[in-house]
């Protein structure tokens, strides 16, 4: 006669919650790579953010790479930071901006809450993508500029330098956030390409602010692309007494911004449910 004994608590088999939770840093790295590949599938996303600014040194900027400033400094490589700056603003607006708005309109990020993937993780590997994109577009931009023009910026400053320009783009990407989250997806396209093109002329990355008009000076520092371009510029020319001024700025940018976008989240998150 076969007896049954009841199962002590400690003979069950322990919950599989692991197994259930996606591993958040394999995640993490298949939507970075899923991220970089739409990056790269889409031409004129690939043109506006890595084409244009090439286009845009070789148009302006290569026939004054070899003049120098009244203080001695060669025009080079201001020029080349100006259209890296510019580079990374229209990449922020781009894959923050018009895309997200795409995606939050398309059933995307709906789709998303209702999985398991938290949507930190989403966001971080949209940021991440952007940052190694961005790398790739100053890598070409340089490589481009040293070979047609033979700008030259020492390994160091150079490695700093990029490392100061991806630090300086959060406040674009939060930027970029806060008008994917707040306007249609037409009218976010429309936003990106006026703010990317109206933001670079005002903060003076295609040219210089003494050229521009009283009104553009007096607004510019009130724009993020303008401490960036500071930023960048101080770099190159060895120039950083001033630097810390505009760190502030950009920190204060990054965190109007992320509350805009924020707050833009949260008003999608309301409406759906």
């Amino acid at each position: 006669m076969t007896h049954l004994t009841s199962a002590r608590p400690t003979d069950l088999p322990a919950p599989v919650t692991g197994a259930r939770r996606a591993p958040r840093l394999r995640a993490l790295g298949g939507l970075v790579l899923a991220e970089l590949r739409r990056m790269l599938r889409n031409p004129m996303f690939a043109v506006g953010t890595i084409g244009f600014p090439v286009m845009f040194f070789a148009l302006f900027g290569l026939s004054a790479v070899n003049e120098t400033t009244a203080e001695g400094l060669k025009v080079g490589p201001l020029i080349l930071v100006n259209f890296g700056a510019y580079s990374l603003l229209s990449l922020a607006m781009f894959s923050f901006g018009s895309a997200v708005a795409l995606e939050r309109t398309g059933g995307w990020l709906r789709l998303l809450r209702a999985s398991p993937l938290p949507a930190g993780v989403y966001f971080a590997a949209k940021v991440g993508a952007a940052l190694l994109f961005s790398a790739l577009s100053l890598g070409v931009l340089y490589t481009f500029a040293h070979v047609a023009g033979g700008v030259s910026i020492p390994a160091g400053t150079a490695l700093l330098l990029l490392a100061k320009l991806l630090l300086g783009m959060v406040p674009l990407i939060a930027l970029g956030l806060s008008i994917g989250f707040l306007v249609t997806p037409t009218g976010a396209q429309i936003t990106a390409n006026l703010v990317s093109v109206l933001m670079s002329f005002a903060s003076g990355l295609f040219t210089p602010l003494d050229q521009m008009p009283a009104f553009v000076q007096k607004v510019a520092p009130y724009l993020p692309a303008y401490h960036l371009g500071a930023v960048a510029r101080g770099t190159v020319a060895g120039q950083t007494a001033g630097e810390a001024g505009h760190w502030l700025a950009l920190l204060g940018f990054a965190a109007l911004f992320g509350a805009l976008a924020a707050w833009g989240l949260k008003r999608d998150e309301s409406r759906e449910g």
